[in-house]
C-alpha cells in the first residue's frame, strides 16, 4: 500500500472532525505517495522509538500524541523537534498522529480504557459531537459489573494498567459502583462525571487544587498517569491496522512499540 491508503484505514477509525480545534493530528511528516511495508505503532515519536522504526525498517510511524503542535520556524539539529523530524526525513520513515481524534472516536483511548476495568453499560461522558450518526465526544462512564470499595478498585486499576502506583483521592472505604473516565488529561470533565452519578473519575496530570475540588464534591478520584491511560492505544492501533489492512487486500507488517516512554520515576 501507499500511504494514502493508510491514511483511509486510519481515518475510518478516528476522522478528523473529531480532533479538538486546537489539536493537530494527520500526516505530519512524509510523502502520500510513499510505498508503506512496515508500520510502528506508539505512542509518542520519541527518540528511542525513532530507533526502533530504524532498526525494523519502518515506514510510518503512527502515534497518538504529535510529533508536531505548533508552528516551526525551522528544522534543524539544534532543537529536540528538528533533530526528531530530520531523523525522520533522512531515514524515509512518515509520521501520522492520531490524537483528540482517537480519544473521542469509538473504539478509541476512552473506550479501551473503559473496556479494561470491564465497564457495563458504556456511555459518552461530554458530548459534544457526532460519529456515524451517533453522539459521540471526549471521556465515558459505566458500572462495574460489582460495587468494590474505592482501594479495591484502584488497586485492580493499578493491576490492570501494570502501573508502579496509582495517585488516589477520596475515602478508601467508599463503595465504588459507577466510573467515570477521561484519558489524558481530563480533569475539566468531572463535573460530567457527578452529574451522571459517577463515584470514582479516572485521568491524569491532576493538580492539588483539583484534588481538592473532587474532595469537596465527595468524588473519588484516581490519577493514573497520562501515559498510563494512553499507551494502551497502541496495541490496539497495531491490531485495527492489521485486520483493516487484511480486508483491503494491502500484505503490510504491523508493530506494536516496545519502548517504555513513562517519564515519571517513583522511589519506594
Amino acid at each position: 500500500m501507499i500511504c494514502s491508503d493508510l491514511i483511509k484505514i486510519l481515518e475510518k477509525k478516528a476522522p478528523l472532525y473529531l480532533a479538538e480545534k486546537w489539536d493537530n493530528p494527520g500526516l505530519l511528516v512524509g510523502y502520500r505517495n510513499k510505498e508503506i511495508k512496515t508500520v510502528l505503532t506508539a505512542l509518542d515519536v520519541t527518540d528511542d522509538v525513532i530507533k526502533e522504526a530504524i532498526n525494523i525498517n519502518a515506514d510510518i510511524i503512527v502515534t497518538h500524541h504529535p510529533l508536531i503542535f505548533g508552528a516551526i520556524k525551522s528544522v534543524s539539529d539544534s532543537t529536540p523537534e528538528g533533530r526528531k523530524i530530520l531523523a525522520l526525513a533522512e531515514n524515509g520513515i512518515c509520521s501520522y498522529a492520531m490524537h483528540t481524534n482517537l480519544d473521542t472516536a469509538f473504539g478509541g483511548t476512552n473506550d479501551t480504557l473503559a473496556e479494561i476495568i470491564g465497564l457495563k453499560d458504556i456511555q459518552v461522558l461530554a458530548v459534544s459531537c457526532q460519529q456515524n450518526e451517533m453522539p459521540n465526544g471526549l471521556g465515558r462512564f459505566g458500572c462495574l459489573p460489582e460495587s468494590m470499595s474505592f482501594y479495591d478498585f484502584a488497586k485492580m486499576l493499578k493491576e490492570k494498567l501494570n502501573l508502579n502506583c496509582l495517585t488516589i483521592v477520596g475515602s478508601k472505604e467508599k463503595t465504588v459502583s459507577k466510573v467515570g473516565l477521561c484519558t489524558g488529561a481530563g480533569f475539566e470533565f468531572i463535573d460530567e462525571a457527578k452529574v451522571n452519578g459517577c463515584d470514582c473519575y479516572i485521568t491524569s496530570d491532576v493538580k492539588f487544587h483539583e484534588a481538592q475540588k473532587a474532595l469537596n464534591m465527595d468524588m473519588c478520584l484516581i490519577d493514573a498517569t497520562h501515559y498510563g491511560t494512553e499507551n494502551i492505544i497502541v496495541p490496539v492501533l497495531k491490531k485495527f491496522i492489521e485486520d483493516e489492512a487484511i480486508k483491503a487486500g494491502f500484505e503490510i507488517t504491523v508493530k506494536a512499540s516496545q519502548v517504555n516512554g513513562q517519564v515519571f520515576g517513583y522511589i519506594k
